[in-house]
């Protein structure tokens, strides 16, 4: 894992990131295929409860749509949400209406609620806590049972952030990590590059439940979080 050597002030970081989410606020890597694939792994492992429902950097949430949908929406819904999914360098609907139904609020949360963070305020809703995700509400302490991310080559100390992702998850709970492969260079904006699942591992520990190389935009990992004494 390579951590960019320039010095940012968190102001400067702050600035990078929000003008990044901005450029791409449109962009969603997250496609149906890859939430259904993530929800019967974890169902294969734990018949549980599988909410709340955390994803971390969501710039225009379609994200956290796709995993209330999929984990919480009804069968016709959610196969709707799969048939009308397009593909034009990022992932989209033809009617992106459908997604929005039944949204969560942040400021509430249950058992079956999906929320977001994000940083740039332009994807404030009332899903969404608009701040950064290494520095989330201390009442977070251990409450979703399901993080997501794609996002950790974009923190700006990635144990930090990786130690403030697992404080709110739930002993036993899952993380799914997307991450860029070995051969991304950190930049300004990518603050991370070259990171690899044995970096994974050693910035969440845990039970490995799931690695794919060759996932959509990305690599997966899906971790558990082992429950202590």
């Amino acid at each position: 894992m390579k951590v960019h050597d320039v010095d940012q002030t968190r102001e400067s970081y702050f600035e990078t990131q929000i003008a990044a989410s901005q450029k791409k606020f449109n962009y969603c890597k997250v496609s149906t295929r890859c939430v259904a694939r993530w929800k019967e792994i974890i169902q294969k492992n734990n018949a549980g409860n599988k909410g709340p429902i955390i994803c971390m950097g969501t710039r225009n949430g379609r994200e956290i749509d796709l995993f209330r949908t999929l984990f919480f929406g009804g069968l016709l819904q959610s196969l709707l949400v799969k048939l009308l999914e397009v593909r034009r360098y990022a992932f989209s609907s033809r009617f992106s209406l459908l997604e929005s139904f039944g949204k969560s609020d942040v400021k509430s949360i249950n058992e079956n609620s999906v929320v977001g963070v994000e940083l740039n305020s332009e994807g404030r809703r009332k899903d969404v806590h608009v701040g950064s995700f290494d520095e989330l509400p201390l009442e977070w302490e251990g409450k979703f049972n399901i993080v997501y991310a794609n996002t950790l080559d974009h923190a700006q100390d990635p144990h930090k952030t990786a130690k403030e992702w697992y404080r709110v998850l739930a002993p036993g709970g899952y993380l799914i990590v997307g991450y860029p492969g070995e051969d991304v260079n950190a930049s300004l904006v990518d603050n991370i590059g070259n990171i690899t699942k044995e970096d994974i591992l050693r910035l969440f520990p845990g039970e490995l439940v799931y690695f794919n190389r060759f996932g959509n935009c990305f690599q997966e990992v899906i971790i558990k979080k082992v429950k202590t004494e």
